[in-house]
Order: structure tokens, then C-alpha cells, then sequence
């Protein structure tokens, strides 16, 4: 798990540093754009000292990082420089690097009284270093520095940014004018805002850049940014001693006429994720169409009426895939959710769960929902780009109102819990992005909370948040097999995920 903060945090992060290690600014600067320049140098895109290399420049911070950069790459022997300044009030920061520039002989520009000559400049230019404007950004970008970052994004020429691309800010909105690069030179500790869903193609690769602040003085995270390394540790793989009554017991209500698919997904994808006994409760239509699909997941008919007492043996309840959004349903949802057991709503089931929430009912025990971005715009009451374009602004919100764990799907996926935590995994695999994906998650969900659930059961020594670490699991499962199916088969079907959630998952013993 890696921290990531706001902007704001990383401003305060910056000041706190200065005055605790009495650093004059101008040293942290020092500093920091020099590991940048060695991140430049190891790019693949061949930089060497025929490049040309051009800042592209604002007033604030990220502009005197920019400036430094090409102080460093003059004395490296690079002397295909240039800076453009887009404003005539450089920051005092900037103006210290100016000056340095200045006197090595390094061309500078300006975007205000010469814009031809920064166009030519600019379609000349191997590599642009993006330093126009950075983690103090509030509101939309100035148009000043606006035109800049069209001409460039326009110009075809490759964007290296320095920190974050200009025009991403905390505030972003669905709006946001963004200088799109192909690297990102992410400062350690890397801002939340470069993996909102609609943010994270702008960036590119994102290169981590360390070494600046120290990791003790990083503030509490605003969001975990979920690696592979943290699968075992949010879910420990199940004893050598567990059999298939310990290992998680996950009812399944899903499917109907024309989505048969998505139950047999779904509690497939169960058992590849520890569950060690899963069972499909179908109505009467579609149950000898799934007895005939399914061996080893137990299919049952739905009960004609649900009892909420029924439902206590079971450690966790999948909801929803391929339903239908009919009033039994509803009614069923409904008494489900009150025998307080862990429970996952997907598709249909969320945007039923939505309804009873509104008529004032709320599921009191742990609760998961996994919708996509239109079913989590529909329960938020925004649209689909707001929800993308910055998940901090709703995500929490919806949780709260919720009671409930979401993961908003997508190639960044952004999870909440009530309590108020935040985690996202960096997706980014379009082969994902096929018919059935969302119930094989469903699936590996309910299975992982399951097996959460009976760890937790009595010891107070695994996380308090049990719904919490087995949906971050769940995502982290599901996104590597999709990365591992994708070596294996290229574009592939959703039931080769199955398989591969239980590769990843490893085997059953430690």
C-alpha cells in the first residue's frame, strides 16, 4: 500500500518539512529537481544530448522544478534548451531558477510577447516538460496559461509533467482543461487526483520520483493506493486445517430468463476465491437451465418467501447479477438484508437496495455494493463524468448515506468504506472490460467476505474492517487475473478470469 494525499496535504507536507529541517526552499527545490532530472534521463524515449528539450512554464513551484531540470541538463552537456514562461509574474522560486537560466545562456521565451516564436519553438522540440501549472491550482486554469497547454497538447510533441499534469487539482471537474503526457514524474508521496478514473489517461506512465520528503513526515493517507503486495495481507489464505464448511459459505441470488450467465459467473468465481461451499438460489424458470450449467456450486429454488432467520447460516449473501428489478425481488433484498448478515449487491440489487434506502430502510450488517459508473451516478444523483472525474467529491458521501463498502468500477477502481477509508487500484487492463467481468468480481467479493468474516468472528486480532480489506482484495484479485488472462489468451471471455482469481489467490495453505 502506497500513501497518497490531496495537493492541499502535499503543500502542507512541503511547508512542514521546510520548517522542521530549517531547509530554505530554494535547497528543497535543489533536491527535488534533481531526482527528477534522473527520472527524465531514464526514460525510454532516448534522451540524450542532441535532444531538444523545452520547459514549458507557469509561475508557480513546478515551473522552478522545470527551470532547474534544464539548469541540470546544461551541466549533463544537453544544449538543445529552451523555457517558454507563460507568465510575466514568475513566483520568487521560479525567478531565482530564471535567473541561473539566464546566465548559462539558455534561451527563454515568452507565451505573452512572442507566441510564434513559442509555436515554432514548441513543434520543434523533441520532449516537452510540462511545469505550467501544479499542486497550487485552484479553480480552472487562467487562460494565459490555458493556451499554453493547447498549443502544446495540439502539437503532437511527447509531454513529460513535472509532478502532475497541469490542470489537475483536487477540484477537478468533468471541465477540467488537462495537458495530456505521456510521463508523469509523480513527486513521492503521489497525489490522490492523478487516478480519478477520468484524470489517470492525461498522465500516462506514471513514474514514482522518491528521495524528497522523508517517508516519517508522510501525513496519514488520504487514499492507499492498493499494490500487489497487499493481497495477503488484507486476506490471509485459509489454514491448512480448513475444510469446505470453514472456508466461507456464500448464498448466491441471481439471474433470470436471458441472464443465466451471470449467477453461474458469479458462484464460480465464489469457489475460485476460497468459498468453500456456494449455493444459487433460482426461481423456478431458470433452475433447470443452471442445474445444468453448474457441478460443483449447489442449486436451489428460491424459497416463495424469505425469511430473514434462514439466511443466519450462511457467512455471506451475493445479490443481484442478472436479477431483475421485479417487487418480489425487492421484497426478498429487503429480508435478506435484515438478518444482518455480510452481504454483496450488484446490478439489479443495487439499484433496488437504492430504492429501500430512500424509503428508509438501510441494511444493518456489513455491506458491500459493486456498481459500475452509471448504477453508482443513478444511487449518487450525479452524472457519470462527475462520479469519474473526481471520485472524492461523491464516493464518501454515498458510503456514508449507504452504510456501505462501494467500489466504483472502473480502470481506476475507487473504494469507501463508512468509516470514512479510501483505497483505488490502478486497473488500467481494457481486457477487463467484457461481458461478465462485474459478476466474476460479484463473486470473488462474496467469497472474500465471507472468509473475512469468519477470521474476524471473536478475535480482536484481525482488522476492524473486515468488509473494507476483503473488497480492496477482491478488486486487487479480480484486476491481476484479468492482467494474467490477458498474457494468456489476449482479448479473452469472462470465465477465464475464474481460473485465474484462483491462481492468484494461491493455494488454500499458507
Amino acid at each position: 500500500m502506497k500513501t497518497l494525499v490531496s495537493c492541499a496535504q502535499a503543500a502542507r507536507l512541503d511547508r512542514d518539512v521546510q520548517e522542521g529541517a530549517g531547509l530554505p526552499p530554494l535547497l528543497l527545490m535543489e533536491d527535488a529537481s534533481l531526482r527528477l532530472w534522473d527520472a527524465l534521463r531514464s526514460l525510454e524515449a532516448g534522451i540524450d544530448r542532441g535532444t531538444r528539450l523545452t520547459a514549458l512554464c507557469g509561475s508557480g513551484n513546478n515551473a522552478g522544478d522545470a527551470l532547474a531540470v534544464l539548469r541540470h541538463a546544461r551541466f549533463a552537456g544537453f544544449e538543445n534548451l529552451a523555457a517558454i514562461l507563460a507568465s510575466s509574474k514568475p513566483g520568487e522560486l521560479a525567478l531565482a531558477q530564471l535567473g541561473y537560466l539566464k546566465a548559462l545562456g539558455i534561451a527563454v521565451f515568452s507565451w505573452e510577447t512572442d507566441p510564434e516564436a513559442c509555436r515554432s519553438l514548441i513543434e520543434r522540440s523533441a520532449i516537452l516538460l510540462d511545469g505550467i501549472a501544479g499542486t497550487g491550482l485552484h479553480g480552472p486554469v487562467r487562460e494565459n496559461l490555458a493556451s499554453l497547454m493547447r498549443v502544446a497538447g495540439d502539437s503532437g510533441r511527447p509531454v513529460v509533467a513535472v509532478d502532475i499534469p497541469s490542470g489537475v487539482s483536487d477540484e477537478c471537474g468533468p471541465d477540467s482543461l488537462i495537458l495530456s503526457a505521456r510521463w508523469t514524474l509523480a513527486i513521492e508521496p503521489r497525489k490522490s487526483a492523478l487516478y480519478f478514473p477520468a484524470v489517470r489517461p492525461f498522465c500516462g506512465a506514471i513514474l514514482p520520483v522518491g528521495g524528497i520528503f522523508p517517508e516519517d513526515d508522510y501525513p496519514a493517507p488520504a487514499v492507499e493506493l492498493l499494490e500487489k503486495e497487499d493481497l495477503r495481507r488484507l486476506v490471509p489464505p485459509p489454514p491448512a486445517s480448513a475444510h469446505k464448511g470453514t472456508r466461507g459459505r456464500v448464498a448466491v441470488f441471481a439471474g433470470s430468463i436471458g441472464a443465466t450467465g451471470a449467477p453461474a459467473l458469479a458462484s464460480q468465481a465464489a469457489l475460485s476465491a476460497w468459498a468453500g461451499l456456494v449455493a444459487v438460489f433460482a426461481s423456478p424458470d431458470i433452475l433447470p437451465i443452471l442445474s445444468a450449467k453448474l457441478d460443483a456450486v449447489m442449486v436451489k429454488p428460491e424459497p416463495e418467501r424469505v425469511e430473514a432467520e434462514d439466511w443466519r447460516r450462511w457467512d455471506a449473501i451475493l445479490l443481484g447479477p442478472g436479477w431483475g428489478r421485479s417487487a418480489k425481488n425487492a421484497d426478498t433484498l429487503r429480508r435478506i438484508l435484515s438478518a444482518g448478515r455480510p452481504a454483496v449487491l450488484d446490478a439489479d440489487a443495487i439499484e433496488l437496495y437504492g430504492s429501500l434506502v430512500a424509503e428508509g430502510f438501510v441494511a444493518p450488517g456489513p455491506l458491500v455494493l459493486t456498481p459500475h459508473a452509471a448504477e453508482f451516478a443513478r444511487l449518487a444523483g450525479v452524472s457519470v463524468d462527475e462520479a469519474l472525474a473526481n471520485p472524492l467529491r461523491v464516493l464518501p458521501e454515498a458510503a456514508e448515506k449507504y452504510r456501505a463498502v462501494i467500489a466504483l468500477k472502473s480502470h481506476c477502481t475507487w473504494i469507501a468504506s463508512p468509516a470514512g477509508r479510501l483505497a483505488v487500484w490502478e486497473g488500467m487492463e481494457s481486457a477487463l472490460a467484457t461481458a461478465g467481468s462485474g459478476d466474476v468480481l460479484a463473486g470473488a467479493t462474496a467469497a472474500l467476505l465471507a472468509a473475512a468474516g469468519r477470521r474476524s468472528s471473536g478475535d480482536t486480532s484481525v482488522a476492524s474492517d473486515p468488509a473494507f480489506d476483503a473488497t480492496c482484495a477482491a478488486v486487487i484479485a479480480h484486476g491481476l487475473a484479468g492482467r494474467q488472462a490477458r498474457s494468456a489468451h489476449g482479448w479473452f471471455q469472462a470465465p477465464a478470469l475464474i481460473e485465474e482469481i484462483g491462481r492468484t489467490l494461491g493455494p488454500a495453505t499458507p
